[in-house]
């Protein structure tokens, strides 16, 4: 039977995600992530990145550099231009099934005598981003994936073992984003076995 073709479609955190961890998923990977794209950059390469391969499955991730900007521009805007992005590809390919992933929590303290890429960001406003996220896929009846609460500690911070500068991910947090598609993507991917 024909794999499934999949496309993890993002920023950083998907350009860097170690794809060793999916190979034993069944599927067509397609890693469509480029480091340091906002929301607005996946818009404008959406066509070639995505829809040009008719994926089955398409995984988004995206937003973080969106906040990071000094022009932030508020949660609304951030999470419906994200929805807006994956309507717009369920629109062209009407058989696709698409998960939106909440942004990843952040450390925002300093690590040791460097400050963190996040300093002047709060996780509170992330979950903000991340509710306005959930609530309109719910709207739009698409599929969300709360990866905050997954890689989130106690304090609410990116624990500073998952991080190497208070955003980007070690191996050890890519571990639990690999285990949360896993537990996503098995049953979509079992009838082809």
């Amino acid at each position: 039977m024909e794999k499934k073709k999949i496309v993890l479609f993002g920023d950083s955190l998907t350009d860097y995600f170690p794809m060793e961890k999916l190979a034993d998923l069944h599927a067509e990977w397609i890693n469509s992530g480029v480091a340091g794209d906002t929301v607005p950059q996946m818009r404008a390469r959406v066509r070639y990145d995505v829809l040009e391969h008719e994926p089955d499955i398409v995984i988004m991730q995206g937003g973080a550099n969106d906040f990071q900007m000094s022009l932030y521009r508020g949660s609304k805007v951030v999470a419906g231009q994200l929805v807006e992005l994956a309507e717009r590809i369920r629109n062209e390919i009407p058989q696709v099934k698409i998960w939106v992933e909440s942004l990843y929590p952040a450390y925002t303290k300093p690590i040791g005598r460097m400050p963190s890429w996040a300093k002047e960001k709060t996780n509170e406003e992330v979950r903000r981003i991340n509710e306005e996220i959930r609530h309109l896929c719910r709207k739009h009846r698409m599929e969300y994936i709360d990866m905050y609460s997954k890689l989130a500690g106690e304090d609410g911070q990116l624990p500073l073992e998952y991080t190497i500068d208070g955003i980007h991910l070690t191996n050890a947090a890519y571990d639990i984003v690999s285990g949360c598609l896993h537990q996503i993507l098995e049953p979509e991917l079992s009838d082809q076995i």
